[in-house]
Parts: C-alpha cells; sequence; structure tokens
C-alpha cells in the first residue's frame, strides 16, 4: 500500500502531462501540413511549422519505442540531433537578420547626421578653436587727450613700452646652437 500512494501522485501528473500533450497533437492533426502550410503567409514562418512537426513526431517516436523498451535509439537520436540543428540555424538567421537590420539602421542615423551636417553648414564644435583665446592679450587704454602736450607725454609712454618689450624679447635666449667657431 505504501508504495502505490507513492506512485499516485506522479501518475497523475503524468496524466495531466498526456492529456496537455492530446491537445497539442489534435492542433497539429486537426489540418493537413500541407493545408497549414498553404495558410502561411512567409517562409520563416512555414520554416517553424515543418521545424515543429519534425521535433514532435521525433519526440514522441523517441518516447515510444523508450516505452516498448527498443535499445537501438541511435536512428531516431540522429533525427532529433538533424531537427534541432535546423532549429539552431533558423535562429541564427533570424540573429543574423536582426544584426543586418540594425546596422543598416545605424548606417542611415550616421548619413543623416551628416546630411544635416553639411547642409546646416555648422558642426559639433565651435567654428573658432579655444587655441586663439589663449594666450596674451594686449590691452588698449581709453586716454583722453585734449592738448597737444597730453599727446607728446602719450607717445613716448607708448615708444618706451614698445622698446621694453623689444628689449625683452632679443635677451631671452632662443634655445638655438651658437655657431662663433665657425667661417
Amino acid at each position: 500500500m505504501d508504495d502505490s500512494s507513492k506512485i499516485k501522485p506522479y501518475i497523475a501528473h503524468l496524466d495531466g502531462q498526456l492529456k496537455k500533450l492530446a491537445k497539442g497533437v489534435e492542433l497539429f492533426t486537426s489540418k493537413s501540413l500541407d493545408e497549414q502550410l498553404l495558410e502561411m503567409k512567409t517562409e520563416r514562418e512555414k520554416l517553424d511549422l515543418t521545424n515543429r512537426y519534425a521535433y514532435v513526431l521525433s519526440s514522441l517516436l523517441f518516447a515510444y519505442m523508450k516505452l516498448l523498451d527498443v535499445k537501438d535509439l541511435a536512428p531516431i537520436k540522429q533525427e532529433l540531433d538533424r531537427v534541432k540543428r535546423y532549429m539552431n540555424l533558423a535562429k541564427q538567421l533570424d540573429q543574423k537578420n536582426e544584426g543586418e537590420t540594425l546596422h543598416r539602421k545605424e548606417e542611415q542615423e550616421r548619413a543623416k547626421k551628416l546630411i544635416n551636417s553639411a547642409l546646416d553648414g555648422r558642426t559639433s564644435g565651435p567654428a573658432i578653436s579655444k587655441v586663439n583665446f589663449e594666450g596674451k592679450h594686449t590691452r588698449f587704454k581709453d586716454h583722453l587727450v585734449d592738448s597737444p602736450e597730453d599727446r607728446g607725454k602719450l607717445s613716448q609712454e607708448l615708444q618706451k613700452q614698445v622698446l621694453e618689450s623689444k628689449r625683452s624679447k632679443t635677451n631671452k635666449p632662443k634655445g638655438g646652437v651658437s655657431k662663433k667657431g665657425k667661417k
């Protein structure tokens, strides 16, 4: 009695699974394969249907042969492997197509950006480089010059500044090698 009470849940589960399988098989067998293929619109749908048919039939045959305790299941296993290989090839084809579509969309976006930037005349960066704004800037002072004396003083100050800047430039070493020894 104890053994049968342990097995009953497994039998009930198996019975439920068989009912589900019967419904699934009924969907496959309600129409012939040719009729179902004619209803399909794309080749990809037809490929999926034939792969499912082959997998279900091979799996059911494998389970039936196991139930009958047939020892040589190699041909059925080969058929299952072949069907799985075809299903994997179909998945790879889908992934390849998705990759190509994604690549095409990226290329279109890049082309769109390039065309828009060419037509707008604008670039993504500023028109003038920041380097042009770095370094020494000359500041100009506004002097109110009313008299000729003020103009003279101003011109003398400017001349002194120019001379000082020239002296500071000429006194700086240039970093070159002296060639005094050569004649």
